[in-house]
């Protein structure tokens, strides 16, 4: 019965520790990477990556940037400890693009229009919102290097992207979701921020 009983307590220890999910929103300061959440007990928790991949990913968010994350809170000591990001919201992702082929409002982060409208149209003063866009439904996942994997769906397809960031502009390459293949490279630059 006594190791009946060591078991179990043993079992709702271990259990206590697993991963959870995770949400809140980064914060950098000078003491490091902070996970700012909506937690009774600690507002502001010290991000602690238990893993390489967990690492990378941290290094790449900013400030206000929104994340999901898998891991472990502790409360007295006010740490997040992350084994994996599992979704960013990227703050510099939001506001208005464009490129040669249309312009992209990213309005949160999770949805996105595109407008497909020529630039050379749009500078001659034709409104882009003239245009029927394509809204989608998106999310974004860390990937190596300084990409971002995006998420793509539309009322018809999903598809998926990848996007790099470098002050003010992006390139986001779309995949065929069958054969992988890049089916289309949009360089990006940014107009300004949604008001």
């Amino acid at each position: 019965m006594r190791l009946l009983l060591f078991v179990l307590s043993l079992t709702v220890s271990v259990g206590a520790f697993a991963s959870q999910p995770l949400v809140g929103n980064v914060e950098r300061n000078t003491n490091g990477v902070v996970l700012i959440t909506n937690s009774a007990t600690c507002y502001r928790y010290t991000i602690n990556a238990q893993t390489e991949d967990a690492a990378i990913s941290i290094r790449k968010l900013s400030t206000g940037d929104a994340v999901t994350a898998s891991g472990v809170l502790n409360d007295d000591s006010c740490t997040a400890h992350i084994d994996s990001i599992d979704y960013v919201g990227l703050r510099k992702m939001l506001g208005y693009w464009y490129s040669d082929e249309g312009i992209i409002t990213v309005k949160d982060f999770n949805s996105l229009s595109y407008y497909p409208i020529k630039l050379k149209e749009f500078q001659l003063g034709i409104s882009f919102r003239t245009a029927d866009p394509i809204n989608y439904r998106y999310s974004v996942t860390p990937s190596v290097g300084k990409e971002w994997v995006v998420f793509l769906s539309d009322t018809k397809s999903t598809t998926f992207a990848t996007i790099q960031f470098n002050k003010g502009t992006a390139v986001m390459k779309i995949y065929d979701p069958d054969n992988g293949e890049v089916t289309k490279t949009l360089r990006l630059a940014k107009w300004g921020d949604l008001k």
